[in-house]
């Protein structure tokens, strides 16, 4: 197994926060050791925790046009790793 895929499998199976998140638990991340830019933003959304699909909204459109990537590269996970800070949706205010 590969490291990234066994750091992903810890990071999706954490449970640490779950009694203070408003939706539960769902860690939108991807990416393969072969990556050679990880994007690193802040928490997710009620829109991509729903999809599950990182940068899923006009945010991600947004970033896509200021890296002059379409969504095919910018989804290729052995291309691009994609992270929020924080990990997970924590609800507003």
């Amino acid at each position: 197994m590969q490291r990234i895929d066994k750091l992903f499998g810890q990071i999706r199976a954490c449970r640490l926060c779950e009694a203070h998140l408003p939706l539960g638990p769902r860690p939108v991340i991807r990416g393969a050791e072969s990556a050679r830019l990880l994007i690193i933003g802040q928490a997710p959304g009620t829109r991509v925790h729903a999809s599950g699909i990182p940068w899923d909204d006009p945010s991600g459109d947004r970033l896509r046009q200021w890296l002059g990537v379409d969504k095919a590269t910018f989804y290729d996970e052995s291309r691009i790793a994609i992270m929020p800070m924080g990990l997970c949706y924590p609800g507003r205010g």
